[in-house]
Formats: structure tokens, sequence, C-alpha cells
């Protein structure tokens, strides 16, 4: 037990320790060299703990430009209110033992989202550090803790639906979801299926269990701020500010968007709208024998790559697809398993890597999801024509 204890330190120092000054600045809107989009959650948590508006604009940018941001417009939180409930800890702390205390988290939650991966995928309990190992070469990985984004606890809520469906712990299954719904919009296609099935099997513990943890969540800004949920839909609707599904993500959306002629026409909801269609499709084929851990990554690689608004950062998820691959390639008894789609997934985070140390606009980085969706493709297809061992 000390042993992993130490271990775990050690990866977390490491995690810590990684060269933050790397990163260059983006187009995206961040706030200076020394503080990481983590500001905007710091400060919307700090402001509700004062009673005051954790999305108002003005009042962000004072508590931010007190820690050292040096710009001129507030980065503040478009989460829903209910990721309050979850980072409000955080603005009890000073902002740069906040800062640390996030990291760590976070490192915290890749780590234990690899280990329960590798349990669901893996079917093994055995303890192991290989599950670490893998998921300290998704280079996402390294970029979201860098940035200090909120990601890796929707990976964890992701995890924690498929490890508890797995050991049919429904109700807790279901409570996990309230970390997904942070960031509804990055698996869109998860809900839909999420809904359909609940419905044709009548997983109605899975409800209770999510509509428990969601009730909780949403109350407790509630209680400090009766008006958090009016101040968070006014800072949608004021005149003339900008929102980040306006910025040019790395998605077919913002391609549309920005080099197709549409008018006032939503193009970005088109790759969308396609992404649903195949997964009907996908649904017919497949829903009589739906099965979790086997369906979540191609859902999930699909809903990046079709989806209208995601930064790269956010392919922390995908490492369900990583996981599952990596246990196919050590099941499959042909070479070309355990050459081909290693060698094009490492070269894909190599290049990704190395391109971002140059060329840091996200939107440059369109291909990134197609890439990981074809190689995953790829292998399940010439999986399903091997004879796999048992």
């Amino acid at each position: 037990m000390i042993r992993r204890l130490i271990s775990i330190g050690c990866v977390a120092c490491l995690f810590c320790a990684f060269p933050i000054t790397l990163l260059s600045q983006s187009d995206r809107p961040v706030a200076s060299s020394t503080a990481t989009d983590f500001v905007d959650f710091w400060a919307a948590a700090r402001l509700l703990l004062d009673g005051r508006n954790p999305f108002s604009p003005a009042e962000v940018l004072e508590l931010q430009q007190s820690v050292g941001m040096s710009e001129a417009k507030p980065l503040l939180m478009w989460n829903p209110p209910w990721t309050l409930s979850i980072i409000l800890p955080f603005g009890a702390l000073d902002y740069h033992a906040s800062q640390f205390a996030w990291m760590l988290l976070h490192v915290f939650s890749i780590l234990v989202a690899a280990q329960k991966l590798w349990v669901v995928y893996g079917n093994s309990e055995k303890k192991s550090y290989l599950p670490w190992i893998i998921a300290l070469t998704f280079v996402p990985a390294w970029f979201v803790l860098i940035i200090g984004q909120i990601s890796p606890l929707v990976l964890l809520g992701i995890v924690g639906f498929l490890y508890f469906e797995k050991k049919q712990k429904s109700f807790f299954a279901g409570a996990s979801l309230v970390l997904v719904s942070i960031k509804p919009h990055l698996v869109y296609l998860f809900w839909i299926g999420l809904i359909v099935w609940i419905w044709k099997k009548r997983r109605w513990h899975i409800v209770l269990g999510a509509f428990t943890a969601g009730v909780i969540a949403t109350a407790i800004p509630l209680i400090i701020d009766p008006l958090v949920y009016v101040q968070f839909i006014d800072m949608y609707r004021f005149p003339g500010r900008s929102t980040p599904f306006e910025l040019p993500a790395p998605s077919l959306g913002s391609l549309l968007t920005l080099y197709v002629p549409h008018g006032k026409f939503p193009i970005q909801f088109l790759p969308p709208l396609a992404g649903t269609l195949w997964f009907l499709s996908y649904w017919q084929h497949y829903k009589e024998s739906w099965n979790w851990p086997e369906q979540i990554p191609l859902m999930i690689l699909v809903s990046m790559t079709f989806g209208f608004y995601a930064w790269t950062y956010d392919y922390v998820l995908m490492l369900p697809a990583v996981f599952d691959g990596f246990d196919r390639v050590r099941s499959a008894n042909s070479q070309w398993h355990r050459s081909s789609p290693v060698l094009f997934y490492g070269c894909t985070n190599v290049v990704y890597l190395i391109a971002k140390l140059f060329i840091t606009t996200d939107l440059y980085y369109f291909w990134l999801a197609p890439a990981f969706l074809f190689a995953y493709t790829v292998l399940v297809a010439r999986a399903a024509t091997k004879v796999l061992p048992a």
C-alpha cells in the first residue's frame, strides 16, 4: 500500500513538474503566461463563496487581474452552474495553492480512470502500472493538465458510469453522470444512446442515481445564491458578448462556419446531425446486444469527430477507446494487430505533440479526432476478421 502511494505521488510530481512554459499562447482566450484556464473556475467559485455574481464579467475580471492575469477581457466559466458544486472547495483557497490542488485532483482523476478502464477492458482486478503508462502516452492527457481545464473530471464520470454499470451498481452509475454533465456537448451521442437504452432496458435505478446526484449538485449553488441560474442565463444573453462556441475550434462545425458561405443558417450543426443519423442506424443494429464497454469508445470518437464544438485537450475523453484498442491488440494473435495500429497511434501522438510546440492554433488540428476514429475503426474491423484467443 505504501509503495503504491509513493508511486502515485511520484507520478503526480511528474505531471506537476511538466514544463508549463512549453505551452505557447494560442488564439484561444487565455489569461497570461502564468495563468491557465483554471483561473475562470477559481474566480467563479470564489465569487460565489463571497456572495457575489460568479458570472459577472466585471467582477470576474477584477478578481482575475488581482492574481496576475494580464488580459483585458475576463475568462468566464461557461459550464452549467451545477459545476460550482464541484469546484467550490477550490474557491476557498488562495489562488496558487488552489491551482496546485486542482492539478493534483486532475492527475489523480486520470490515474484512477486509467486503473478502472484497465478493469473494464482488461477484465482483471490485478494491480498493474501498465494502465498509467497507457494514459501517460496519450498526449491530450498532458495538454489538458497544462491548460488547467476540467475535462479529466468528465472522463472520470464516463469511466465511473462504465465501471459501476459493469459491476451492476446502477445507482452509482447514474450518479456518475453528474460529472459528464459538466460538458455535456462533448459526448452528445452518449446522451442519446443512454436515453434510448434506459427506455428499452427499463434501467430506472440509473435514472434515480442521476436524478439524486443532479438535484444535490443543482441545489448547492442555489442555497448560496438563489439567483445563480438567472445570472448564468444573463451571461449568455448579454448583447454583444461572444461565447466560446463562436471561437474557431478544431471541429467540422467550425470549419464549415469559417469556409462555407451560409448566411444565418446554423451550418455548424450539420455534422452533429450527421452523427445523430449514424447513431440511429447503429442503434438499430446493436440494440439487442448493447454493451456499454464495447459501444462507448466508438460513440465518444464519433461525438468528438462530428461534434460542433470541442478542443483538443478535451480528447482526453478518448481514453476508453485507447484502452479498448490496447486490449484488442494485446488479445490478437496477428502480427498486424501488434504493429500497425500501435505505430499509427504512436505517430499520431508524436506528430500532435511536436506540431503543438510550433503551431498552437487549435483549429489546425481538426484532423486529430478523425485520425483516432480511423485507427480505432480499422482496428475493430480487422479484429473482427481474426480468431482471437478466448
